[in-house]
């Protein structure tokens, strides 16, 4: 089972679409996930959602929990609130990126990568961004994998270690022609 932990967002429904073509899913809004209910997952996403990290304190203790017990997955809110919690400062970007469609730059020797080509168009849907210059005290672990090649802003990264992936994109949009493959690379990497 995946546990989806919902941040309100109306893409919410199209990732649980997405992620329902490999495991039966659980779409659970953040304040009334248990420890059960992460229990019984092979896997917790954190979904999108509006706002910043800093308002969603419940899914920050979801993840100092869980973080290297479960793989886990954060997509555009949910991966600025992982690095955002590992020491990661988050900022308003440049410009709004509602609805864009760009390439990015990628790491083909990565798992979430593995297979896919570079550069790999995706969907965005983001104002905020990290910090670049906030990234140097991250665990050795955490590997960024993408990263928009204009900006220089991180996009995505894994922590094979831990087990732990985030996407700043949209695998759900249709605007990331390669969604579908994404989510099976990091499932694959998650259950080898």
């Amino acid at each position: 089972m995946i546990l989806l932990v919902d941040h309100e967002d109306s893409f919410t429904r199209n990732l649980e679409h997405l992620l329902a073509g490999f495991d039966e899913v659980a779409v659970l809004d953040r304040r009334v996930v248990e420890h059960e209910d992460c229990e019984r997952a092979e896997m917790i996403v954190f979904s999108p959602g509006p706002g910043n990290p800093s308002h969603y304190p419940e899914t920050a203790s979801l993840y100092g929990e869980w973080v290297g017990r479960k793989p886990l997955l954060g997509i555009c809110l949910g991966f600025q609130l992982i690095l955002e919690c590992e020491g990661a400062r988050i900022v308003r970007q440049g410009q709004v990126l509602h609805g864009v469609e760009t390439d990015i730059s990628i790491r083909p020797d990565s798992m979430t990568y593995r297979d896919l080509p570079n550069p790999l168009r995706v969907g965005r849907y983001h104002s905020l961004q990290v910090d670049p210059t906030s990234l140097a005290g991250l665990p050795n672990s955490l590997v960024f994998t993408g990263e928009d090649p204009l900006r220089k802003a991180p996009l995505s990264f894994e922590d094979l270690d831990r087990l732990v992936f985030g996407l700043q994109y949209h695998p759900e949009s249709f605007l990331t022609p390669e969604g579908r493959s994404l989510i099976e690379n990091v499932r694959h990497a998650c259950l080898e």
